[in-house]
């Protein structure tokens, strides 16, 4: 089982403590759960309005302060909820050198894009820059949109089962009828799954074809994370 821990429920207090990350409860929550054989990477969800409008999440220097305190704990997925994935990349590339961009995965939006082409453009780009590749479809948007060309190009597919932007969302049912048509299309293809999963929801997306899981605020809102952590263990044992 793939775990990766989703820390969209901290964002506020982490972004205004930036110069002090690490005296905050919910940091030394973060790396105990880190520490966890369970959870094998870190999720930041770095939003931006010009694609959910009014949201702006992960700011570029509190991703550097986090990146810089956890980066020997585990690797990182940074998910772009932007139209303008590759100036956020430039960004990030100026903290993180390329011999480090081995083990981060960054999750490109397919709704950031008008054409195939473009979104082939940017995997390419990302991938001579070091990074693994994931593209993630949000909720309502056609399964179509991701074509063979584009699933053959990423390391992973990201399937939104709650609309995208908001964590403590509930888990959509229509997810799991996308997770296994999708799965019946691209059976080879490794489906990571983001948004209200719990321990009943990860063993309905594990039957339909997930293999990867970004839990957020089941962990996160728990008043025992380390609890709640196991629990969705024992659900798929």
């Amino acid at each position: 089982m793939v775990i990766s821990l989703s820390i969209l429920e901290y964002e506020p207090s982490l972004r205004d403590n930036v110069r002090n990350i690490s005296k905050l409860g919910s940091f030394r929550s973060i790396v105990e759960l880190l520490g966890k054989e369970v959870v094998t990477s870190l999720h930041l969800d770095i939003i931006r309005e010009d694609l959910i409008a009014g949201v702006e999440k992960f700011p570029v220097p509190l991703v550097k302060e986090i990146y810089a305190s956890l980066k020997e704990m585990k690797p990182f997925q940074f998910h772009l909820m932007t139209k303008r994935p590759m100036y956020l990349i430039s960004e990030i590339n100026r903290f993180i050198n390329k011999e480090e961009r081995r083990g981060i995965s960054i999750i490109i939006q397919r709704e950031a894009y008008s054409s195939e082409m473009n979104v082939l453009k940017d995997i390419e780009e990302l991938k001579g820059y070091g990074y693994g590749v994931g593209i993630c479809l949000d909720l309502p948007t056609p399964l179509q949109s991701l074509t063979s060309d584009i699933i053959e190009k990423v390391d992973f597919v990201l399937l939104m089962s709650v609309p995208m932007g908001r964590g403590g969302q509930r888990y959509s049912p229509l997810a799991t009828q996308r997770i296994a048509k999708f799965h019946e299309a691209f059976p080879n293809a490794k489906i990571e799954v983001d948004g209200g999963i719990n321990e009943r929801t990860i063993l309905e997306a594990k039957k339909a074809g997930a293999s990867r899981f970004v839990v957020g605020t089941y962990i996160t809102r728990s008043p025992n994370p380390i609890n709640a952590l196991n629990s969705l263990l024992d659900a798929l044992t």
